[in-house]
C-alpha cells in the first residue's frame, strides 16, 4: 500500500507571510497539529506544527492584557516559526516507507508531493489508522 492511499488528500495550507494569529486559527478550526507552508507560488517551503506555535506564543503567565496579546500574534508571521524544507514524499511511496521515515527523524507528517505539487499529507495519526485497520 502507498501513501496515496491513506493521506489527506488537498491539505489545508497557510502562506509563509500569514500572520501567526490566521495559523493557530487554522489549526483550532479544523481540529489539526500540521500546516503545510506554502509561498506565493504554491511551493512547499515549510510546514508548521501546533508545537512551533506554542513554542512562539507568549506564557499563560504573562501579564499582558488581551489586545497586547493580540497584536503581538500579529507581527509574528509564518515563515519566522515555520520549520523549513520540510521533508517530503511521492504519493507512490510505500506506507511502510513513510512510517520509517517519519519515525528516524521524529516527524508527525510529510507533505505529499507529486510532480513538485503539494497533493496531500500524512500524518502519524493516518499511519496509526492504517495500522489499526490492516491489523499488521
Amino acid at each position: 500500500m502507498n501513501v496515496d492511499a491513506i493521506m489527506s488528500r488537498k491539505p489545508i495550507t497557510v502562506a509563509d507571510d500569514d500572520k501567526m494569529g490566521h495559523a493557530i486559527r487554522m489549526l483550532k478550526d479544523h481540529g489539526f497539529k500540521h500546516l503545510p507552508v506554502v509561498d506565493r507560488a504554491g511551493k512547499v517551503v515549510g510546514v508548521i506544527t501546533d508545537r512551533d506555535l506554542k513554542r512562539a506564543s507568549p506564557s499563560d503567565a504573562t501579564l499582558l492584557e488581551v489586545h497586547e496579546l493580540l497584536y503581538l500574534l500579529d507581527q509574528v508571521r509564518v515563515a519566522q516559526i515555520m520549520t523549513r524544507t520540510p521533508v517530503t514524499v511521492p504519493a507512490a511511496t510505500p506506507v511502510a516507507d513513510a512510517a520509517r521515515l517519519m519515525v528516524d527523524k521524529h516527524l508527525g507528517c510529510l507533505p505529499v508531493l507529486e510532480n513538485g505539487k503539494l497533493v496531500g499529507i500524512v500524518t502519524s495519526t493516518d499511519m496509526l489508522t492504517c495500522l489499526a485497520k490492516t491489523g499488521a
